[in-house]
């Protein structure tokens, strides 16, 4: 993996420390490529129940249910595919520019069996985000990429796109989506395309096939 160009860790409290890639590793724990529907669309929209985070201790390894958290709560996704870019939208409940950061993180994998995992991370003097691609299922290997990404603080929306071909120009490609962010010697997540909490018993909600426009 190309070296990182400027510090990529996350703080979190008590002196805990995550780089970048872990802490995306330790969400995509567990994944596999579920089955879904055939049904086609060049965009589909899920909504997401609110009040559905869940808290994972770093010291228990433990998940727990947080229905009081509001930040980076996640309300809707829109996937889209067409002709040349693959774009995800997700609405949340809030987003603010405070503690030591927060993000989005997605799954990516397509007809073809190419997986890509994308994740943009906002913090401090960095909270229009920064975004990262890789490829494979272990996600171990970054990818150079013209990603396109937004972080809107009003509207309370994290925006991501990239070309077709950074994924083999898919026929179709499905994803899993998760909003997060760091707390006190653990971190909040919310799977997107799941009502109710996950607390880790199995791998994150998978979308149906999003087909090309």
């Amino acid at each position: 993996m190309r070296a990182p160009t400027r510090p990529s860790r996350i703080v979190s409290g008590r002196g805990t420390r995550l780089r970048r890639p872990l802490l995306v590793a330790a969400m995509a724990a567990g994944l596999v490529v579920a089955g879904s529907s055939i049904a086609q669309a060049q965009s589909i929209t899920d909504a997401d129940a609110a009040g559905d985070m869940v808290r994972f201790d770093f010291e228990t390894e433990e998940s727990r249910p947080a229905p009081n958290q509001v930040r980076n709560d996640v309300l809707r996704t829109t996937l889209a595919h067409n002709a040349t870019r693959i774009s995800i939208r997700v609405k949340y409940a809030e987003l603010r520019r405070l503690g030591d950061s927060h993000g989005q993180w997605v799954h990516m994998v397509t007809n073809e069996g190419v997986h890509r995992s994308l994740d943009v991370v906002a913090s401090p003097g960095e909270w229009a985000g920064s975004p990262e691609v890789r490829r494979g299922r272990e996600a171990l290997h970054e990818v150079q990429c013209a990603l396109r990404h937004s972080i809107d603080y009003t509207r309370n929306v994290i925006a991501v796109s990239f070309p077709r071909q950074c994924a083999s120009s898919p026929r179709w490609v499905k994803f899993q989506v998760q909003g997060f962010r760091p707390g006190n010697t653990g971190f909040y997540h919310d799977d997107a395309l799941r009502d109710g909490p996950f607390l880790g018993a199995g791998p994150p909600a998978q979308s149906r096939r999003v087909y090309r426009g």
